[in-house]
């Protein structure tokens, strides 16, 4: 579901002290409510109904947390207007709103799962401290143009956001991120933008460059040059991630001639060997919508003939793996030796070496 109408289911849910009276509740009962569980208390005065907590994800937890501690008539002014014109939200808070991939936890393992509860925003430099344990405030200098309103609320601009997350997230989220912003930015279906993609690469390096010591920058770096348009998906980015890590350099979306004389796209040609790797989350399978009326056994069936036609086509043989092998360059590593890949283990070394050493000192 997308964030605006994520937003608009959460937004009637999410109340205050007279809310809850109005919707029926006994003003005396809340705290009750709230010990028992039957209420999550998000901020003082903000709650939300515990039915729909406990079975959210953390996506949709912290689209609740950014509801409740923006209340409508704060998040809907304009900054002409006079005033407070309400939170600037940053990092994981503004990721969310644009629709990032920050919060899948298999992306994440080996590292902490951050609480949705937990409110990321811009301050000025200067600015008393002034926090919560809810919010986490970010001291940082923004101009004009770094700053955007999305569905009401203010928040860092795309990619500034994705700048901030590349210094303070696994590298791994952020490279997914960074992926996602190049698909929508700097791709038209199959087709590369190289312009944008220039642009956006030089933007970022421009912010790095105004931080040369700052916490974060190296990751920085190595984003700008890893980041790629054509992955498809947050497993096709860390999946390359990973292969990147073990020393194969890949290329993205290889065509194939189809039998019906239309063109197959592999996620991944490896380059220098007669080997294609393909990733499949389990989504595929067993989301209804992915799946589009047909069955598990449907798809099944349809893969393995594509998986023929490609090797009989090619002569390349392929691997398959899943999150749950792109989680560490360790696993993926044991995988493609099962299949007798030979596997250097150290990272590639075709994006200088900054960037491989960099790729080494990663969690593996």
């Amino acid at each position: 579901m997308s964030v605006r109408s994520t937003l608009a289911e959460i937004a009637p849910l999410v109340l205050d002290r007279s809310g809850l009276v109005r919707a029926g509740f006994p003003k005396r009962a809340i705290p009750d409510a709230v010990r028992t569980g039957a209420l999550r208390r998000l901020r003082p005065g903000r709650y939300i109904d515990a039915a729909f907590w406990n079975r959210a994800n953390d996506r949709d937890r912290h689209l609740a947390a950014i509801l409740a501690a923006n209340p409508p008539h704060a998040h809907t002014r304009t900054d002409s207007a006079g005033g407070d014109p309400g939170r600037l939200l940053s990092h994981l808070s503004a990721a969310t709103l644009h629709g990032l991939p920050v919060w899948s936890r298999w992306i994440r393992a080996g590292s902490l799962t951050p609480d949705p509860t937990t409110l990321h925003e811009v301050v000025p430099p200067g600015a008393a401290n002034g926090g919560s344990p809810s919010t986490r405030r970010h001291r940082l200098p923004l101009g004009d143009a770094e700053v955007v309103r999305i569905e009401g609320f203010r928040c860092t601009a795309l990619h500034r956001t994705v700048f901030d997350l590349a210094r303070t997230e696994p590298f791994a989220v952020a490279l997914a991120c960074a992926d996602e912003v190049l698909r929508r930015t700097a791709r038209v279906r199959y087709r590369v933008d190289h312009e944008a993609w220039d642009a956006w690469r030089r933007a970022l390096l421009e912010r790095a460059a105004r931080l040369p010591r700052g916490r974060g920058v190296r990751a920085v770096r190595a984003l700008a040059a890893l980041a790629h348009p054509l992955a498809d998906s947050p497993l096709e980015s860390v999946s390359r991630l990973r292969l990147l890590q073990l020393g194969i350099d890949v290329e993205l979306q290889y065509p194939v001639p189809a039998e019906d004389g239309g063109t197959l796209r592999l996620d991944f040609r490896f380059v220098g060997l007669e080997l294609f790797g393909e990733c499949d989350g389990r989504a595929k399978y067993v989301d209804e919508e992915l799946r589009q009326g047909r069955t598990a056994d449907d798809i099944s069936y349809a893969e393995k003939l594509r998986y023929d036609w490609v090797c009989g086509t090619t002569d390349m043989r392929g691997v398959r793996w899943g999150a749950a092998q792109a989680a560490s360059a360790d696993r993926l590593a044991a995988r493609l030796r099962a299949f007798r890949v030979a596997v250097p283990g150290t990272a590639t070394l075709s994006y200088g070496s900054e960037v491989a050493d960099f790729l080494n000192r990663l969690p593996r």
